[in-house]
């Protein structure tokens, strides 16, 4: 059995990010983390991440890896779930067309497999987020 790296998973790190506005320095990681009250192992996890540019909570999985983070991608067949597409979209104004959704995530430096998504979805207006979710589960 290989032993874990870290003592906390992603999962628990990405809670204790809450407000990091990406692309984030490890010191910005490590400075949201203390404004969100992170505990010990949380903090370490995050002080050992390597001093880099991370572009979404997925770049933190990917070094939390041990995998290398490249500006702007993910690692292959890292699975992209609906919420983490939802936050390259904040500060979008709904309703929305599909071109205004594909024009917020660019403006949020989405990376480009989020784009791909974004551009299978179907293409109608949004009135919420949740529509956007369940256009979203039909492509992903």
């Amino acid at each position: 059995m290989v032993e874990a790296k870290f003592k906390v998973s992603p999962i628990v790190v990405e809670r204790y990010l809450a407000g990091v506005n990406y692309p984030a320095s490890r010191q910005n990681l490590i400075d949201q983390a203390k404004k969100n009250e992170a505990d010990k192992d949380v903090m370490d996890t995050i002080a050992n991440l390597p001093d880099q540019t991370y572009h979404s909570p997925i770049d933190i999985s990917k070094a939390m890896a041990g995998e290398e983070v490249s500006p702007g991608t993910h690692a292959a067949g890292m699975a992209i779930s609906a919420a983490d597409v939802q936050r390259y979209l904040r500060g979008i104004d709904y309703p929305a067309g599909k071109e205004g959704v594909i024009n917020q995530a660019q403006t949020n430096n989405a990376p480009n497999e989020v784009l791909d998504i974004l551009r299978k979805i179907r293409d109608q207006e949004f009135h919420s987020a949740a529509d956007l979710s369940r256009a979203l589960g039909e492509v992903m």
